[in-house]
């Protein structure tokens, strides 16, 4: 399936032009005092570091002579331990007092980009740069942020400069990569995304971008073992947002992270880096250390079970997820993982509680939604999972797979002509959905309701999609339309177009459902059956949670 990469598009755009690395400085001002924030929650070690360097910066500032590196290396403490908006006030201060120090634009700019606040990343960035002009991770980082603003051309500008200076920049690649794809240059895409993904090739969200170019150059084959490479990838992977995302070599991030180097917090910080650059066997002994310092503490128990997950510890895993939620009942990403385990074990009405615990804890949550939605479904309640995705559609409308997930949900409930106006609600939301219009065509081809069925406009449909995606699927979808009309003969060669497909894939039973199909052509007869009831559309897999789990998220 086809998704739509959609960005977020900003209402001002400074000129870069009135950007310099002293924009946001004046050295005549009088620095800020950084407040001391709320920090009570912490180990007492961190509360002791952090309130000593306080302190020291505090007297320093009675005295008139703090320095740029006291307030910092003060906002790097405070950003070291997720104290944002006082670890802005010293980073402001640190620029301001030394407006030529890269740093400290820099740690700014990281900060505002963790803070999803775009243009002030993008100033500070640029800032940063502007002293720096070669440090290949700010160009990176600056390329990602104008693709998420929708600025392609900054983007890529940042990401071709990237390339320029370090041609293993994986990071410069996937952007330029999915710059291509937009731009519906769909070889260079894939020859892009091939290249990142042999520089980076535990980075599995590579795999999706490479297999919608795939798609577009019809390399069917090719895309399906992208996506089943990335659902092997990255099945369960849930330490940190970014944990399978190719990056680029950073030396200042790595300093901002050696910074948290005691307590429990620092375990998991530790054990969260080396989970995200895949050395489990470190994570483990960090996240180890998280429980031998407080054993009821569910977030350690978490960390640890996704840990254990992902090195092919199932068993340990499901142990600790169940710890989690003993010691936290509600715990969303854990229930949502039993909820994933009893799936897999055949148990669906199990896992649909822990899927609705999930949703219940967590109602903001699309993978909760999903799960839930898509256990209904498998469990043979369509109409209850056409409900449950109609609610993650109202939570998020540009959710494609709980889109498509309800028109199945729907035809399999057989209440077709609410799947027919689903559909058409869908191409209106996102009209260049390929996975929308092929399920419409099939259901106005094949439907068993009259009131449904429109042969004529089912065969413009197929026919437009042929010339966007060459599959067995798809050629079936053209036959059916074609016998709908009347054009038998036609269908039974559409058909066998679809079977001789099927076979040079290797799908020796689709090859086979296909037969049955023809047959019922040459005796000149429609299809009235839109999906088979085995098809595989109505047992959608469980949607795992990877990329979900933050320090400190429940």
């Amino acid at each position: 399936m086809l998704l739509l990469a959609v960005g977020i598009g900003c209402a001002q755009r400074p000129s870069e032009g009135d950007l310099s690395p002293t924009a946001a400085a004046d050295p005549t001002a009088e620095p800020q005092r950084v407040p001391l924030p709320e920090i009570g929650g912490l180990d007492p070690e961190i509360q002791q570091q952090i309130r000593q360097s306080h302190r020291a910066l505090e007297t320093s500032m009675d005295a008139g002579t703090s320095s740029h590196e006291e307030h910092g290396r003060l906002g790097m403490q405070l950003d070291a331990f997720g104290l944002g908006d006082a670890a802005e006030v010293a980073y402001q201060n640190a620029r301001q007092l030394a407006p030529e120090d890269f740093r400290w634009a820099y740690y700014l700019a990281l900060l505002y980009e963790e803070q999803s606040r775009a243009e002030e990343a993008i100033e500070a960035f640029l800032a940063a740069l502007a002293l720096r002009p070669d440090y290949v991770a700010g160009l990176a980082r600056l390329g990602d942020v104008y693709l998420l603003q929708g600025r392609d051309e900054e983007a890529r500008q940042r990401f071709d400069r990237g390339l320029e200076l370090d041609a293993t920049c994986a990071q410069c690649l996937v952007g330029l990569g999915r710059l291509s794809l937009q731009d519906q240059e769909y070889q260079q895409a894939a020859t892009q995304l091939e290249q990142a993904l042999t520089l980076a090739p535990w980075a599995a969200t590579i795999r999706y971008p490479l297999a919608q170019a795939y798609r577009a150059l019809s390399r069917d084959t090719e895309a399906q073992a992208q996506l089943d490479a990335r659902t092997d990838a990255t099945r369960n992977i849930g330490l940190g947002r970014v944990i399978d995302r190719p990056g680029v070599y950073d030396p200042l991030l790595e300093e901002l992270r050696a910074v948290a180097v005691a307590g429990k917090v620092a375990y998991e910080a530790r054990g969260v880096m080396a989970a995200r650059e895949g050395r489990w066997n470190e994570a483990i002994k960090q996240f180890d250390k998280m429980i031998e310092a407080d054993p009821e503490d569910p977030v350690s128990r978490n960390l640890l079970a996704t840990t254990l997950l992902n090195m092919g510890d199932r068993e340990g895993a499901r142990e600790q997820y169940e710890e989690t939620v003993r010691l936290d009942p509600i715990h969303a990403g854990a229930n949502i993982q039993l909820g994933i385990f009893l799936a897999e074990d055949g148990k669906e009405g199990d896992a649909i509680e822990r899927f609705q615990q999930a949703v219940s804890s967590d109602p903001g949550s699309n993978v909760a939604h999903l799960n839930l939605a898509a256990a209904l479904l498998r469990d043979g309640q369509a109409s209850n999972s056409a409900e449950a995705y109609d609610a993650l559609i109202a939570l998020d409308p540009s959710n494609g797979p709980a889109r498509l997930g309800r028109a199945f949900a729907l035809i399999r409930a057989g209440r077709h002509p609410d799947a027919r106006a689903a559909l058409e609600d869908d191409i209106r939301a996102q009209p260049n959905e390929v996975a929308f219009r092929h399920t419409l065509a099939r259901l106005l081809a094949s439907s068993p309701d009259d009131s449904v069925r429109d042969g004529r406009r089912a065969f413009e449909i197929s026919a437009e999609l042929t010339s966007l995606v060459q599959s067995p699927q798809v050629m079936e979808t053209t036959a059916m339309a074609a016998a709908e009309v009347g054009l038998f003969d036609d269908a039974a060669r559409f058909q066998g177009m679809a079977i001789e497909m099927a076979n040079q894939a290797g799908l020796a039973m689709l090859a086979a459902q296909l037969n049955a199909g023809l047959a019922r052509y040459q005796q000149r007869q429609p299809s009235r059956q839109p999906f088979a009831d085995d098809d595989p559309v109505f047992t959608p897999a469980p949607f795992s949670p990877q990329a979900l789990v933050e320090e400190r998220t429940q």
